[in-house]
């Protein structure tokens, strides 16, 4: 069998189960070139421009190589650099949307709604998972935007409830009707964690359990 290029070689080989052509290394790639040089029919040599061809082509599989290389340390070093930024989230506040939280006996929870339009009334109810309503608050007229509130574990005849988790519903005054409004709770981010296959790191909120950092409105 005359053997004239590297692909001749390559193949030949592959059939022989030696070396698969997605498998090609620059190593190989310079025995099939010297392999192909040693094989080849001194009356019919490969000529000059075809050499220089496969030439070329172990420079692009060198350069292929290399780049690959490069960006592999360029992803570890990415890699490095999200797991400090990730530490130095730890113990601060994120704000995260939630229809509950975790109230522990003592301290206040802290929420916050966006108004789309100016409101004669704001309206938040704290109830219990049996669906009783223990706590009724007034936030009064408010502008579109930003509501802030907060709950400090009273019930509405000022006594403190017992720790658990509540939800939050929170209403506004559109015109004669009583619409209800998505809620935000703040929360200390107790650890940070980022997936192994890549995308939104995670967060771990204190009571509140883990999410993803994409689903962060704010942190403080």
């Amino acid at each position: 069998m005359e053997l004239r290029t590297i692909s001749d070689i390559q193949a030949l080989q592959a059939q022989n189960g030696k070396l698969g052509k997605e498998n090609l290394g620059q190593n190989e790639f310079m025995e099939l070139m010297l392999a192909q040089m040693q094989n080849q029919d001194p009356f019919k040599p490969v000529d000059n421009a075809e050499f220089l061809g496969q030439m070329a082509q172990f420079s692009t599989v060198s350069g292929i190589s290399e780049i690959n290389q490069s960006m592999a340390s360029l992803a570890d070093s990415l890699k490095s650099s999200q797991m400090l930024n990730a530490a130095s989230l730890v113990d601060k506040t994120a704000l995260v949307a939630s229809p509950s939280a975790p109230f522990d006996g003592s301290t206040a929870i802290n929420g916050r709604v966006e108004l789309p339009a100016s409101t004669s009334g704001v309206q938040v109810e704290v109830v219990k998972s049996n669906g009783e309503v223990v706590r009724r608050m007034s936030l009064g007229p408010q502008a579109a935007g930003t509501v802030d509130y907060t709950w400090d574990g009273r019930d509405n005849s000022g006594s403190t409830v017992p720790a658990g988790e509540y939800q939050l519903k929170v209403s506004y005054f559109a015109g004669n009707q009583q619409e209800a409004l998505e809620n935000h709770i703040h929360a200390q981010i107790t650890s940070v964690s980022l997936p192994s296959q890549g995308g939104s790191a995670n967060i771990e909120l204190k009571g509140l359990g883990q999410f993803q950092l994409s689903d962060v409105k704010s942190i403080s």
